[in-house]
């Protein structure tokens, strides 16, 4: 009976918008499936008061994988409130990391929806002033959402070590890591698609972070495509939010990253900020300095 009472009290709280006492696993239903999450409310603060930052992980991830479980804590140490989010990739209740044995037939759009949908889960829990973040391919995804699918109640976006693919970065990424030629695989891809035979299953030794994966010829042609909408910073134009974009000074992006600079620079709406000492994932103390930074723009951008 204490167990019911203390799990009704937890479950009201979330309701209301008031602090769990600690993180809680909540979810959704989105187009038939479950979608799952991790809530972290900082001591003393509510949804209703204080809002929340929504995060969205890297490719194939999870709302638990690095380093979204210590930037959550991070920020919840510094008492901002966040929701970690896990996107389905077509798998009911998905937890942890993408199981890589398992069909893939997602495309990187997907996502625009799933955090739209997450939006209006905060919204309806109280939460009046929402920030996107997204880390990786993560990253862009939120710029999209930001650009095609904003509600009002998001007042920022936060872009941590964003997707910077190009076609020729795709290439030689591929090739490091599959030992192949994604120009020869994607040519394949693409006819099949064409050929309105895109939900076949193609023959290709790897897939973002699976190796030998069980891939539609339409999901490989969507995550490879020639697409400049890949290439975050240029997407930064169409964005009319304030912008923070937080990247490691080892991040080897970094330098494609400063060279767009000149670009984005004369936006208003960015600010381009890099954490010492860490990589693209934010390892050693890289998460700390990751989480003052964005709570710096967020008390920024809410006092000014």
């Amino acid at each position: 009976m204490r167990g019911l009472i203390v799990t009704a009290f937890a479950a009201f709280m979330i309701a209301a918008g008031a602090a769990p006492c600690a993180a809680e696993r909540v979810s959704i239903e989105h187009i038939g499936l479950g979608l799952t999450a991790n809530l972290e409310i900082a001591p003393g603060k509510s949804l209703k008061s204080d809002g929340a930052v929504l995060i969205v992980h890297n490719s194939l991830g999870s709302d638990r994988m690095e380093p979204i479980a210590t930037l959550q804590d991070a920020l919840r140490d510094q008492g901002v409130n966040t929701l970690a989010i896990t996107l389905g990739l077509g798998i009911d209740n998905r937890k942890g990391n993408f199981n890589c044995a398992l069909e893939q037939a997602h495309h990187h759009e997907d996502a625009i929806d799933e955090i739209a949908d997450w939006v209006k889960w905060l919204k309806d829990k109280g939460a009046a002033s929402i920030t996107v973040a997204g880390h990786g391919r993560g990253a862009n995804q939120v710029a999209l959402y930001a650009i095609n699918r904003l509600d009002k109640s998001v007042k920022r976006v936060v872009l941590m070590a964003p997707l910077m693919q190009t076609e020729e970065s795709a290439e030689a990424e591929y090739r490091a890591i599959f030992k192949g030629s994604l120009r020869q695989y994607l040519g394949q891809a693409e006819e099949l698609v064409a050929n309105q035979n895109g939900n076949q299953f193609v023959n290709v030794p790897g897939f973002l972070t699976c190796s030998n994966p069980a891939v539609t010829a339409s999901a490989f042609a969507n995550y490879y495509a020639s697409n400049p909408k890949f290439k975050t910073t240029n997407l930064l134009p169409s964005i009319k939010l304030p912008v923070l974009i937080a990247v490691g000074d080892g991040d080897p992006a970094l330098p494609e990253i400063k060279a767009a600079e000149g670009e984005f620079s004369q936006l208003k709406t960015v600010t381009l900020s890099v954490v010492p000492g860490t990589d693209q994932n934010f390892h050693d103390l890289g998460a700390e300095e990751l989480a003052k930074k964005v709570r710096e723009f967020l008390f920024h951008r809410v006092q000014g």
